[in-house]
C-alpha cells in the first residue's frame, strides 16, 4: 500500500507539473494528425467550430462536495472537419440546463482524458441526455469523422456553468503522506511481530 500510495504521489505530480507547463503558454490550434494528435494537458483552441449535436449530461461529478453533472458537447471543427468532446463546465443537480449559442462558448481549454466514473450494474451508458458514462463508441458511430481522444476542458465556462477544475483536488503530497503512514505501520507491525517470535522462542 505505501508503494502504491507513493506511484500515485509521483503520477499526480506529474500531472500538476503537465498542466502548470500548459498554463504558462499560448494554446496552439487543435489540429488533427493521425501520427501525432497533440498530448493530453496540451492548452489548445478550436478553429471555426460549431455544436455537432445535443450536450450530455454526466452524472454523479460532485464539486465542492455538491453533486451535480459535467456538460459535455461533441463539437466539430469548419476546417479540417475533427471532432471533439469539449467539457462546457459544471452544473449543480437542480439547476435546469441552459440553452447556448455557439458564440457564448470561447473554444479553448485543455486537452484531458475522458471522464471515467465508478459505474455500477444497470447504470446509463450514453451519448445524450443524462447518462452516468459516455458511450464513445456510439458517439463516434452517431458523428463520423477525425475524434480527438478525450476531451477539451473549457478554461471559461458559459454562465450559469462553473469551469470544471482541471488542476486535481487530491495534491500529491497528501499521497506521499499515506505512503508514509502504511510504511511507518508496516514497520509497527513487523516490529511487533518479531518481538512476539522472540518471546515465543525465548519461552521454549
Amino acid at each position: 500500500m505505501a508503494v502504491w500510495q507513493w506511484q500515485r504521489g509521483q503520477d499526480k505530480e506529474a500531472l500538476l507539473n503537465s498542466l502548470t507547463s500548459a498554463m504558462s503558454v499560448a494554446p496552439v490550434d487543435l489540429v488533427y494528425r493521425e501520427a501525432e494528435p497533440p498530448p493530453e494537458f496540451t492548452r489548445v483552441r478550436l478553429n471555426r467550430a460549431e455544436p455537432a449535436g445535443p450536450v450530455i449530461e454526466l452524472r454523479n461529478s460532485f464539486m465542492a462536495g455538491q453533486a451535480g453533472r459535467r456538460i459535455l458537447q461533441p463539437w466539430r471543427q469548419g476546417d479540417d472537419r475533427s471532432l471533439v468532446l469539449l467539457d462546457l463546465g459544471w452544473l449543480v443537480d437542480g439547476a435546469p440546463l441552459p440553452v447556448f449559442r455557439p458564440e457564448q462558448v470561447q473554444a479553448q481549454g485543455y486537452r484531458m482524458p475522458t471522464p471515467r466514473h465508478f459505474v455500477l450494474s444497470g447504470a446509463v451508458k450514453g451519448a445524450e441526455g443524462p447518462v452516468d458514462a459516455v458511450d464513445e463508441a456510439v458517439l463516434h458511430r452517431r458523428y463520423p469523422g477525425h475524434w480527438f481522444q478525450g476531451v477539451v476542458v473549457l478554461e471559461s465556462s458559459p454562465e450559469p456553468l462553473l469551469h470544471w477544475p482541471v488542476v486535481p483536488e487530491f495534491m500529491p503530497d497528501r499521497h506521499y503522506a499515506y505512503a508514509l503512514q502504511w510504511f511507518l505501520l508496516g514497520v509497527c507491525i513487523s516490529g511487533a511481530s518479531w518481538l512476539m517470535w522472540r518471546r515465543r522462542h525465548e519461552i521454549h
